[in-house]
């Protein structure tokens, strides 16, 4: 991606995959109250049998629902369509090999063998781009790190949480400007990325300048130099950077509150049709297998997380 610059300016360049929001975003709620509610159909309605899963994990199985909605035996027949940002280190094609992995993704993977899902189609978008690709049929998930807010849950459901993590306020070294919370934020310009809760949130104080990306690899390297007065992103990709690039003098806001707190509200997820109730359901029997018998552990630590984020 070829990043605007100043004249006569060196601009800091990012040397891993391309990606971008790391962990955070508001949430997820896969709750078992919205799916329930979401599938109750007439007494006369007889329970479909559920697909068929791997045999191969142990006492791994799905419930039948009172719906006709067959979403999930769809998918095993064509294979899984999904929509990503292409987002380091969470779900990303890989610049060596165009497979297709991270955090995310071998979750997702991992579920996909649970469900006995034949075959992955990965369609890239921008971040903002992903909600509506999914309502217009071009992907079967957002299978990109992906929070529940208030405006999102209007449009999709999400799947039971899967892991943790929060957001930080990025400055340069010193913090000149004095900037601690939200509310300091008034009358500064601060970067963050379109689409997401954190947008949103910089948008609704009073006197801010936003700057809004479609790539969260700009929004640091531009508050390097002096391009915006802070950042509001993903507390563990902007850690990630800053250990590989310290030429970038920023620092994280050490007494800055995250406003994502871990209740299942700040839980990553997945996003889903409203309408596709067979897999968004079997979807988050897998999660719940997977926390239960330490496999989501097991991928949190190889890509670095710990039972914090769990």
């Amino acid at each position: 991606m070829a990043e605007r610059k100043m004249p006569g300016t060196q601009e800091p360049t990012l040397d891993g995959p391309v990606g971008r929001r790391g962990l955070i975003r508001s949430g997820a709620i896969g709750g078992a109250a919205a799916l329930l509610a979401s599938t109750v159909r007439p007494a006369s309605a007889a329970p479909a049998a559920p697909p068929p899963v791997d045999p191969s994990f142990a006492d791994f199985s799905l419930i039948k629902i009172n719906s006709d909605d067959d979403s999930l035996a769809k998918i095993q027949q064509k294979g899984l369509v999904v929509g990503t940002s292409n987002d380091w280190p969470y779900s990303f094609l890989d610049p060596k090999t165009g497979e297709w992995t991270g955090l995310d993704g071998e979750i997702i993977k991992y579920i996909a063998k649970m469900l006995k899902i034949p075959k992955i189609d990965v369609q890239t978008v921008t971040f903002d781009g992903l909600v509506p690709g999914l309502l217009d049929g071009r992907f079967d998930i957002v299978g990109d790190s992906i929070h529940y807010t208030k405006n999102r849950s209007k449009v999709v459901n999400f799947c039971f949480p899967t892991y943790y993590y929060a957001e930080a306020l990025v400055v340069p070294k010193g913090n000149p400007n004095k900037l601690h919370q939200l509310a300091d934020l008034k009358g500064h310009t601060i970067g963050s990325m379109l689409g997401t809760n954190y947008a949103e949130w910089i948008q609704a104080i009073p006197g801010v300048n936003f700057q809004g990306y479609k790539d969260w690899a700009q929004i640091v390297p531009e508050l390097a130099i002096g391009r915006t007065d802070a950042a509001l992103y993903d507390q563990p990709v902007v850690a990630a950077l800053m250990k590989q690039h310290p030429e970038w003098k920023i620092e994280i806001v050490e007494d800055y509150e995250p406003r994502t707190f871990k209740n299942p509200a700040g839980y990553s997820s997945y996003a889903f049709r409203q309408g596709d109730i067979q897999w968004v359901t079997a979807f988050s029997s897998a999660v719940q297998w997977m926390q239960y018998n330490d496999k989501m552990k097991d991928i949190l630590t190889a890509w670095g997380l710990t039972g914090y984020n769990n």
